[in-house]
């Protein structure tokens, strides 16, 4: 019997192979998580590039049950029958000397709730020009002293208003409203 020798294989072989093994494994694995993975819906701009796009809220999930899809709808309808926030202001509002302001701001005798009203200079709700104290059902304000002074011109000034509930500490619901104010003498 004659024994033939074994091949041997080089290392240079064998560092090939592995490389070659090593990158298959790389591909598999990229190939399985890209694909393999649940796709979030993804935000669309359709028509408009300059819209901003929008999309899912984190934690939204699909009612796969009507019975709870139908609880869900008649909560909203009840909360809904409550009805908004009851408001009465005038839109438009004057001041000779930039600190104090000719208005009218009321929590309407129908509210069910306290109101406290805030005003801001600008949308962002940063520059903050007044913060009323708690205003119950039926009661108005007629005049406001500004915090700060406003320079003679006219300002689109957001008033936001906010129901707290009996508690004093928890709030039941908030609006925002646009108003005008005009500083300077009356033309």
């Amino acid at each position: 019997m004659d024994a033939q020798p074994k091949k041997r294989l080089s290392p240079l072989t064998l560092v090939l192979s592995l490389i070659i093994v090593l990158l298959l494994a790389v591909a598999v694995f990229l190939a399985v998580s890209k694909f393999g993975a649940e796709k979030e819906p993804e935000a669309e701009n359709l028509g408009n590039p300059s819209t901003p796009l929008i999309g899912y809220e984190e934690g939204v999930t699909v009612v796969d049950d009507p019975d709870a899809l139908q609880k869900a709808v008649d909560k909203a309808y009840e909360k809904a029958a409550e009805g908004g926030i009851p408001m009465e202001f005038t839109k438009e509002a004057f001041s000779e000397d930039g600190t104090t302001l000719s208005c009218y701001i009321a929590n309407p005798a129908t509210a069910k709730y306290d109101i406290y009203v805030q005003l801001f200079a600008d949308a962002a709700l940063t520059d903050e020009l007044y913060l009323s104290g708690l205003i119950p059902p039926g009661k108005a304000m007629r005049e406001i002293t500004l915090k700060h002074s406003l320079e003679e011109g006219n300002y689109e000034v957001f008033a936001v208003y906010t129901q707290v509930e009996e508690d004093c500490s928890t709030i039941h619901g908030q609006a925002i409203v646009t108003m005008d104010f005009r500083v300077g003498q009356l033309e």
